[in-house]
C-alpha cells in the first residue's frame, strides 16, 4: 500500500475508533500519563507497518498495539525517577530578562486577541485554557451543547492563530 493510502487508512481508523481507544488507554494507565499522547504513539506505530492492508481485524489490531504501548509506558513510569523539589524550584527561578519579556509580549498579544472575540467565544476559550474544563463542563456552565462548545473553540482557536505572532 502506498504511503498516502496507509496514512488515509489510519486516519479512517482514528476517526472511527479514537474515542474508544482513548477510553481504553485511560483505564490502563496511571493518572499522570495522557491517553491522547499514547493514542498518538499508537498511530505513529501503525504508520510504520509495511503491509497494513493484510490486517483482517483492524480494530483488534489497533487495540493490540495500544495494549503494547500502554505496557511499555507503564514500565517506563515504574523506572522513571521523579524530579526533586530542589530541581523543580531551580527551573522556576531560572527565568531570564528575555524570557520575562517574551512572556509579557505574549500575554499582551493574548489579551489583545481575546478582546477582539465575541463574549461567548472569549468565555469558552477562557474556560478551556484557564480553567481546564472539559467540553461537557463548559457546556453545562454556559448552558450550551458540547457540540456548540467544540464549534466555538474551533472559531476561537482560529482567531487566536490569526492574532498571535509566534516566533
Amino acid at each position: 500500500m502506498p504511503s498516502s493510502g496507509r496514512t488515509q487508512r489510519i486516519a479512517e481508523w482514528a476517526r472511527s475508533w479514537n474515542a474508544g481507544l482513548t477510553r481504553y488507554l485511560r483505564r490502563r494507565l496511571p493518572g499522570r500519563i495522557d491517553p491522547q499522547d499514547l493514542a498518538q504513539e499508537v498511530y505513529v506505530r501503525l504508520l510504520r507497518v509495511e503491509q497494513l492492508e493484510q490486517i483482517q481485524e483492524p480494530q483488534a489490531y489497533l487495540y493490540r498495539v495500544a495494549s503494547n504501548v500502554a505496557a511499555e509506558w507503564r514500565m517506563r513510569a515504574v523506572h522513571s525517577k521523579p524530579h526533586s523539589d530542589a530541581e523543580l524550584d531551580a527551573l522556576v527561578t531560572e527565568s531570564t530578562p528575555e524570557s520575562l519579556l517574551d512572556d509579557a509580549q505574549f500575554a499582551a498579544q493574548l489579551d489583545s486577541a481575546l478582546s477582539k472575540m465575541t463574549p461567548m467565544v472569549r468565555a469558552v476559550i477562557y474556560l478551556k485554557l484557564r480553567e481546564d474544563l472539559s467540553h461537557e463542563q463548559i457546556a453545562e456552565h454556559l448552558g450550551i451543547t458540547p457540540r456548540m462548545v467544540r464549534r466555538t473553540l474551533t472559531t476561537g482557536y482560529a482567531q487566536l492563530r490569526d492574532n498571535i505572532v509566534f516566533d
